[in-house]
C-alpha cells in the first residue's frame, strides 16, 4: 500500500471519550470495521454511493486488520500463484452491478503492479482465470481508491494493524472495540467483516503434528511436506483441488488422497451466458408467502425449482444424484465434453439474486430439512472448478498420484506424524479399507457453525457476553433486512452489523463476491438512512469509471 496509507495504519488513535470536534461543529460519528477484506472494501464503496456530497456530519472510519495486508483479506492473501479464482477475469468484481471492473482495472495498469508476478508475464485474458492473490492486489488498489474518494468528501479513514478480540456493547450506538493488547476505543457503529470461519475440526486432530486444519495460505506448510510423503486431503471440491494442484506444481511425487463422505463431485466452469428465471422468481415467492403465513415449505420451493430445471433442459434427479462413476472418470467426462452443465451454471448464477429471499421465507423446520437433505448436494455443484484446475486433476489421476476414497468414516492419529483413514460404506465391513498418510489437510471449507474449538477469540468473546447468538442454521442471528446483529435477548442492536460468512444462516449463500457486495451496500445504505442524511442519486458505477479512482 502507498506510504500514505502505511503511515495511517501505524497511528492508533486513543479513542478517549471527549474526542470531539470544536463546539461549532457536530460530534464525530465513528464507524469500526473489523477486517479489511472484500466486505470492508465493498462497504466503503457503499458509503461513497449513499453519503450525500454535501452532508454536514463528521465521519471517521477505522478499519482493524490483524494481518499485514489491508484489502485482500484472508480469501485473497499473498499465496501460491496456482490458487485460481473460479470466475473468469471479465466476470470477477467487487461491484455486483459491474462485473467487468477487475478486467478494466487490469487494462488501466493493474497488470503492471509487480514485474515478477505470473500475471504480468503471461497477461490477463478476459476469459482466463487469474490467481487469487492477483485479485487481492486489485482489492488493495480499490481500497486505496475508496479511501481517497471518502477523504475528498471529508471522511477520515484510519487503518489499524491489530487484532480485535472483543466488542463491549455499551448502548444502541456505543461500542467499545477492544484490541489484543487490551486497549479499547469507543465507536458509534461496528461492522463485523471477519471473513471465513476456520473449517470444522471433524476428527479432533488439531494439535497433532502434520495436521493442517486451515488450508490457506498453503505456503505456510508447502515446503514442510516432503516430495515423497503421503498426503491425505479431507474433501473433494475446489479447495481440495487447489491443494492437490499446488503440491503437484511443486514437484510432489508421493501419493495424494482425496477423502470424501460421498460421491458428489464438482463441475467445471463454463462460459457464462444470460438466463432469465421464469419460476424461481420473487413474484412467485410472494404468492407462496401470501398463502403460508408461518413460512413456506421446502416441497413448495422444489416444485418451482424442478420446473426451472426442466425449462433449462436439466434432468433434476440425475443431476443431484451421487455419481455412479469414479472421480477420475468424472473429470475425464467434463474435459471431453461428455457432460454439458452450462445450462445449470447460468441458472445457478441467476438464483443468487433470489435464493436469500426464498431461504428466509422457509419455516425453521424446513430450513433444517433443507440443510440435512439438500445442502451438500447443492453446494457440491454450486462452486465449479476452473477448467485449468480440472485439467491438472486429470493429469494427476492419470499419473497415479491422486486417488479418491469415498465414504470416509474416521481418521485416527495412529502415531507420531502418522494418520490412518478408514473408508468404506457403512455396514459393509468387507469393503472397508485403511489408508495411511504422513499429512492430513482439512479442505472441507469454512464452517457454517460458530463457536468451535478453532473459533477466533473475537467471536468466542462475543458469544460469551451474549452480544451475538448462534443461528441454528449457521453463523449468527441477524435481522434479514438490515444485517443488524441480534443479541442474546433477541434484541436488534442498532449500528451493529455483520457481513460475509458470519451471515450464512440468515442469507444461506454468502460466499460469492456478488453477495458480499450486495450485503455491504445494504449495510452502508442503512447506516446513512438511519442517520437521517438525505441520499442523493449518484451511482457508484459512474465513480468507478472516473479516471481519478484508478491506480496510476
Amino acid at each position: 500500500m502507498s506510504s500514505k496509507f502505511t503511515e495511517k495504519s501505524l497511528n492508533h488513535h486513543d479513542g478517549s471519550s471527549d474526542d470531539t470536534v470544536s463546539s461549532e461543529t457536530q460530534t464525530i460519528f465513528r464507524i469500526a470495521i473489523i477486517g479489511s477484506g472484500a466486505a470492508a472494501v465493498a462497504t466503503l464503496f457503499g458509503l461513497l454511493e449513499y453519503l450525500p456530497s454535501n452532508f454536514n456530519k463528521k465521519f471517521q472510519i477505522t478499519i482493524f486488520e490483524k494481518s499485514f495486508g489491508f484489502g485482500p483479506g484472508y480469501a485473497y492473501q499473498c499465496d501460491s500463484n496456482e490458487l485460481l479464482m473460479n470466475m473468469t477475469s471479465s466476470t470477477t468484481s467487487i461491484f455486483a452491478h459491474h462485473a467487468e471492473d477487475f478486467w478494466e482495472w487490469t487494462l488501466k495498469g493493474g497488470c503492471g503492479i509487480s514485474s515478477d508476478h505470473v500475471m504480468s508475464r503471461s497477461g490477463v485474458a478476459p476469459y482466463g482465470y487469474i490467481s487469487r492473490q492477483f485479485f487481492g492486489m486489485y482489492l488493495k488498489s480499490r481500497l486505496e481508491d475508496a479511501i481517497l474518494a471518502l477523504e475528498e468528501l471529508g471522511v477520515e479513514v484510519i487503518l489499524v494493524n491489530v487484532e480485535v478480540v472483543d466488542i463491549a456493547v455499551l448502548s444502541d450506538n456505543k461500542f467499545n472495540v477492544i484490541a489484543s493488547g487490551g486497549k479499547s476505543t469507543e465507536f458509534n457503529c461496528a461492522i463485523l467483516c471477519t471473513g471465513n470461519n476456520s473449517p470444522q475440526d471433524i476428527f479432533r486432530l488439531v494439535g497433532k503434528s502434520q495436521y493442517v486444519n486451515n488450508p490457506y495460505p498453503v505456503n505456510n506448510y508447502l515446503k514442510l511436506i516432503k516430495r515423497t510423503a503421503s498426503v491425505g486431503i479431507i474433501g473433494g471440491q475446489l479447495t481440495a483441488a487447489d491443494i492437490a494442484v499446488v503440491l503437484a506444481n511443486h514437484g510432489h511425487q508421493g501419493p495424494i488422497n482425496f477423502f470424501t463422505r460421498d460421491s458428489n463431485f464438482p463441475l467445471a466452469r463454463c462460459q457464462q451466458r444470460k438466463y432469465a428465471l421464469k419460476y424461481l422468481t420473487l413474484d412467485n415467492l410472494e404468492i407462496l408467502k401470501s398463502k403460508n403465513n408461518k413460512g413456506i415449505s421446502v416441497r413448495q420451493v422444489l416444485r418451482l425449482a424442478r420446473k426451472e430445471f426442466l425449462r433449462a433442459g436439466i434432468a433434476w434427479n440425475t443431476f443431484f444424484s451421487p455419481s455412479n462413476i469414479e472421480y477420475s472418470r468424472w473429470i475425464q467426462s467434463l474435459l471431453d465434453g461428455g457432460r454439458d452443465f452450462s445450462s445449470w451454471q447460468n441458472l445457478a448464477i441467476k438464483t443468487d439474486a433470489v435464493i436469500g429471499d426464498y431461504w428466509n421465507a422457509l419455516s425453521s423446520s424446513d430450513k433444517e430439512l433443507f440443510m440435512n437433505k439438500f445442502h451438500r448436494l447443492w453446494a457440491a455443484k454450486r462452486v465449479p472448478l476452473p477448467m485449468h484446475t480440472a485439467l491438472k486433476l486429470h493429469s494427476l489421476f492419470q499419473a497415479g498420484i491422486l486417488t479418491h476414497h469415498p465414504y470416509l468414516r474416521v481418521i485416527h492419529a495412529s502415531g507420531r506424524n502418522r494418520f490412518t483413514a478408514f473408508v468404506g460404506e457403512s455396514g459393509e465391513s468387507q469393503s472397508s479399507i485403511e489408508v495411511d498418510c504422513d499429512w492430513i489437510i482439512n479442505a472441507t471449507g469454512p464452517a457454517k457453525d460458530i463457536g468451535g474449538s478453532t473459533e477466533m477469540p473475537l467471536i468466542k468473546n462475543l458469544l460469551k457476553s451474549g452480544a451475538i447468538i448462534k443461528n441454528p442454521h449457521g453463523g449468527i442471528m441477524l435481522d434479514y433486512e438490515t444485517s443488524i446483529v441480534k443479541s442474546a435477548s433477541h434484541r436488534s442492536l442498532n449500528y451493529f452489523y455483520a457481513i460475509g460468512q458470519l451471515t450464512s444462516g440468515t442469507y444461506y449463500f454468502v460466499s460469492s463476491l456478488d453477495m458480499v457486495s450486495m450485503r455491504a451496500k445494504n449495510v452502508a445504505r442503512h447506516i446513512v438512512e438511519s442517520l437521517g442524511l438525505r441520499q442523493d442519486q449518484k451511482e457508484i458505477y459512474k465513480q468507478t469509471q472516473d479516471e481519478s479512482l484508478y491506480a496510476s
